[in-house]
């Protein structure tokens, strides 16, 4: 009966990632009908806000004020507010560079709390309150906008007056940095360029990102408001504000640059957090979305975006159940043409969509294998943290939101500062799973089961690279 119950067991969890590799392949096709014609530049200046949300960003906070001290807006049309929840020196580089910045006629502001309540949603909830812009545009810290940026998402929202919000295109400043700075935005490419664009191009619900994008301040209030019991008030509103009858529109053809995290270690962070929201967000939204009126590919879209975390999840239970069918000899090998042509076209969806993204870049395929191959392993071993991120959110709301530093590394060669160097965590997570792999790797070598041997290695490696890295680090 044991035997029985993992074999049901493993099945089910890779029966349920089925459906996520098909999603791909439909928004790869999606992807190829984005047209979006930038409208003519915009004749009535609107009063902008920009919002600036900053914790502890001393690297970073001065080359951000300086780029949005270059946007093409009319001084007397811009406000500049920084959200600054700082308990460190950012505090006074902020200070200096606001009144420098006054005194040069730019309307920039302060706003900070005595406690950080709800994190960067309760700041953006804050904000509101002193926000006088009919559009407000969010850049996080780790971003610099062009000059042009106001100017081509303020046309793009007044082209149409149901659209809630514009997403522009994320960008990296430092892909160069390392092999893994350049993983890590070969994966924002692959959803930034293909899964975005498709959404839009679609008519599908899509999300805000939380940074690099403008929001029409009514739809805001409309759809009530920031909240923070997600960890991902991003996802959170810009689903409400479309379930509530607003538009979103993708400018894939608009980049914004942005800081992508320097080590593997605060990546797995970021994901994580990401996943658990993600997933909070699914157990507050999906109820609304199957209730609402749209139509069901919009619902069923929704729901596997929503959802899209649950891929590591399904991964690494499916593991989980991998070893003590091993280790019982009771492993099942599936040979059948249909079952094995299903699979394989589901597995071959991922690959297919960083080629689509490499394309539209004019990227050389062949030189960004390694950062291809990079980036699988990192999937494979964070899958672990991922996971246990995402039965957290399942069981609980909010969260404590852990800011991935940003350390304004650029260039190969330059050095993580020493503050930013030490983590709160230690991999034991994938110490233990390194273990738990390699005992499956024993048995697959004792009862010669030498198909799933592959498999067990990537995992081992995954883990390995990562644990590796963080101990490194």
């Amino acid at each position: 009966m044991l035997t029985e119950i993992l074999v049901m067991l493993y099945f089910i969890f890779n029966l349920l990632l089925l459906p996520y590799g098909y999603n791909l392949l439909y928004l790869i096709y999606k992807s190829r009908q984005y047209n979006h014609t930038q409208p003519p530049n915009v004749s009535n200046h609107k009063t902008v806000t920009v919002q600036l949300p900053i914790y502890n960003e001393k690297y970073v906070a001065h080359r951000l004020i300086e780029s949005i001290n270059k946007l093409d807006w009319p001084r007397n049309r811009l406000e500049i507010l920084i959200l600054d929840d700082s308990v460190d020196e950012t505090r006074e580089i902020i200070d200096r560079d606001v009144e420098e910045k006054q005194k040069l006629g730019l309307n920039i502001k302060v706003l900070r709390r005595i406690k950080r309540d709800g994190y960067k949603a309760g700041a953006l909830q804050n904000a509101l309150d002193y926000t006088h812009g009919d559009y407000i545009a969010i850049i996080d810290a780790d971003f610099v906008p062009n000059p042009d940026f106001i100017e081509n998402t303020v046309a793009a929202i007044e082209s149409d007056s149901r659209i809630g919000f514009i997403q522009a295109r994320w960008s990296h400043i430092n892909r160069s940095f390392s092999p893994y700075t350049e993983a890590f935005a070969l994966g924002i490419d692959g959803y930034h360029i293909v899964e975005q664009s498709a959404r839009s191009a679609a008519g599908l619900i899509m999300n805000f990102n939380g940074s690099g994008g403008l929001l029409r301040t009514k739809a805001i209030y409309d759809a009530g408001g920031w909240s923070w019991d997600t960890l991902s008030e991003d996802m959170d509103l810009s689903y409400r504000m479309q379930l509530n009858g607003w538009s979103s529109l993708y400018l894939r053809d608009l980049p914004i640059d942005g800081e992508l995290p320097a080590s593997l270690s605060a990546f797995r962070m970021q994901q994580g957090r990401w996943a658990r929201g993600s997933v909070q967000c699914a157990k507050k939204l999906l109820s609304p979305v199957w209730l609402s009126k749209i139509s069901l590919i919009k619902k069923i879209e929704a729901t596997l975006h929503l959802t899209y975390y649950m891929i590591s999840l399904w991964m690494f239970l499916s593991l989980l159940v991998t070893v003590p069918l091993l280790a019982l000899n009771q492993f099942p090998y599936i040979n059948h043409p249909i079952f094995v042509g299903l699979f394989s076209l589901a597995g071959v969806s991922s690959f297919a969509l960083y080629v689509v993204a490499l394309r539209t870049q004019k990227e050389n395929l062949l030189k960004k294998i390694p950062y291809l191959s990079v980036l699988a392993l990192m999937g494979y071993g964070i899958s672990a943290k991922v996971s246990v991120e995402m039965i957290k959110g399942i069981l609980h709301k909010g969260g404590d939101w852990i800011r991935v530093p940003k350390l304004n590394i650029i260039k190969k060669g330059q050095r993580i500062e020493g503050a930013y160097q030490s983590i709160k965590e230690l991999p034991w997570l994938e110490m233990f799973m390194l273990t738990y792999t390699a005992l499956g790797l024993t048995f697959a070598f004792l009862y010669r089961n030498f198909g799933i041997l592959l498999y067990l290695l990537v995992y081992f490696a995954g883990y390995f690279m990562v644990a590796f890295e963080m101990f490194r680090q």
